[in-house]
């Protein structure tokens, strides 16, 4: 069966849409497959009729590309070994998997090529001395838990002998160019933890809400010259080229770092195009983030509802951030980002009043009120996306949340859309994703959008969960505040 051709411009909501279009490309690449994630796990399932006819994973689906003669290569993200192990260790696994899939393959010297890529921005001595007390705890219980072949394939920054560098930068996109012709784009990872379908039928823990852009055209062009050239960048080897197509985040190591904690930012036009969207609003900003926690960003919007009183907004976020949900994990950055969260809704709410509304998505079914992983007594959706839209003539989504670590620090990518059959259609499946219900006409105007939803989200709160409307409740900016716990003096951009 041959592989359908990709459409010049395509959005996918959840895994579950996105990942068999990503195989269908992969299936269709002629010469090369270039690609830059966070996570990427070759033993993530195959979901295409397509791609499952030549095998059962990924490792599978790209050992049948190479074979074809198809080049692959993968730039992972690597981790803080001592403060991010596990991360640090699926990365190390990814890079197994590239070396097993060059054997296997059969490829020649250069067909595949997957690297862990550490950020190279490190704190100044100042700030190193400050967080070291903190740092070395994890890193004695690493490295009591993690030993032998373990540390020597996965762990492998983990070392006793020397004291830590302390890696507090990531490269943070997800996306990926087939034959520098097709861009796959967006917040998706690849690994099983991030399947889920629209229905979100699994248990809260395994929810999974995400949006991903696939298209065709000169964006994926740029988008391969910024695979090829980030890392020298981040480095400060080299100027980033000038990608009118694209919208990113990237930084490099200071020159003078002595007091720092903080890179020096490189480039900041995700955090640029927010702002200029929310100054040239009309009707509405709509809004799906995983955190919202920059100031700046928090800022910028409450200004524009000030300077313009027609102006409405929707937010769409998780109810609580997924490893305090899911994990129990109340460490000082999730309590941090918690508070940074509530001190912009707070800020989001007294220059808008009632213009604006902040949603949570829950299942449709009842449990128990008392965990922490409910809303409304119902199983919260974890809210991984990063969308927005504003009115009827601009939409951007990529790899960035709205925290300042995702405007100014880590590295990401995202694709803005302009031309109104885009943005009419990146809407209409943002809308479509949270309810169920045949919409009038007012619940998908820019004009009218928000009053509507603001209503019909306030009766989703009291109906039982098999007669609500749709997914979306509200949120509850008290959820767990005793967790919060602001750090004076420390920069909103670490969490």
């Amino acid at each position: 069966m041959q592989p359908e051709a990709t459409p010049d411009f395509n959005v996918l909501v959840t895994a579950d849409e996105a990942w068999p279009v990503f195989e269908r490309a992969v299936l269709a690449a002629k010469t090369d497959i270039v690609a830059g994630f966070r996570i990427f796990d070759m033993c993530t399932k195959l979901r295409s009729p397509e791609a499952r006819e030549i095998g059962d994973d990924w490792f599978d689906l790209l050992a049948h590309a190479v074979r074809r003669g198809v080049s692959f290569r993968l730039v992972i993200s690597d981790f803080d070994a001592d403060m991010a192990t596990p991360l640090h260790e699926l990365a190390w696994r990814t890079v197994r998997q590239g070396k097993a899939l060059e054997e296997i393959a059969g490829a020649p010297f250069g067909r595949v090529k997957v690297r862990a890529a550490l950020h190279p921005a490190q704190p100044g001595l100042l700030p190193w001395l400050a967080l070291l007390p903190a740092v070395l705890p994890h890193r004695l219980r690493a490295l009591k838990q993690i030993r032998g072949i373990r540390r020597q394939r996965q762990a492998v920054g983990l070392d006793n002998g020397s004291l830590p560098e302390m890696h507090t930068v990531s490269h943070h996109q997800k996306l990926a160019v087939i034959d520098g012709e097709v861009l796959y784009v967006g917040g998706l990872d690849l690994n099983e933890r991030r399947y889920d379908s629209q229905e979100h039928e699994r248990d809260a823990s395994e929810t999974w809400s995400d949006v991903q852009l696939v298209l065709r055209g000169p964006e994926a062009a740029e988008a391969r010259q910024h695979l090829l050239e980030f890392e020298d960048v981040c480095a400060g080897k080299a100027e980033p080229s000038h990608l009118p197509l694209l919208k990113r985040t990237m930084s490099a190591p200071r020159k003078f770092q002595l007091p720092f904690l903080s890179p020096r930012t490189v480039l900041s036009e995700i955090e640029e195009a927010h702002l200029a969207a929310f100054r040239n609003a009309r009707h509405l900003v709509y809004l799906e983030t995983q955190f919202l926690r920059s100031g700046v960003i928090s800022d910028a919007l409450a200004a524009a509802a000030v300077n313009n009183k027609d102006l409405t907004c929707v937010v769409v976020l998780p109810g609580l951030p997924e490893e305090v949900a899911f994990d129990d994990h109340d460490g000082l950055d999730a309590r941090f980002g918690m508070a940074l969260q509530r001190h912009a809704v707070k800020e989001l709410v007294e220059a808008f009043g009632k213009r604006i509304t902040f949603a949570v998505p829950v299942r449709p079914v009842m449990a128990d009120r008392d965990e922490r992983d409910t809303l409304a007594g119902s199983p919260l959706i974890h809210v991984h996306n990063k969308v927005l839209v504003r009115d009827d003539d601009y939409g951007i989504v990529g790899s960035a949340n709205l925290n300042g670590r995702s405007m100014r620090w880590d590295t990401e990518v995202a694709v803005e859309s302009t031309r109104p059959d885009r943005v009419a259609m990146l809407r209409r499946k943002l809308i479509d994703h949270w309810w169920w219900c045949d919409l009038p006409d007012e619940a998908r105007a820019a004009e009218t959008l928000q009053g509507w939803w603001r209503a019909e989200i306030a009766r989703n709160a009291v109906r039982m969960p098999e007669h609500r409307s749709g997914f979306l409740v509200p949120y509850d900016a008290d959820n767990e505040k005793e967790l919060e716990w602001q750090l004076p003096g420390v920069t909103e951009n670490i969490v």
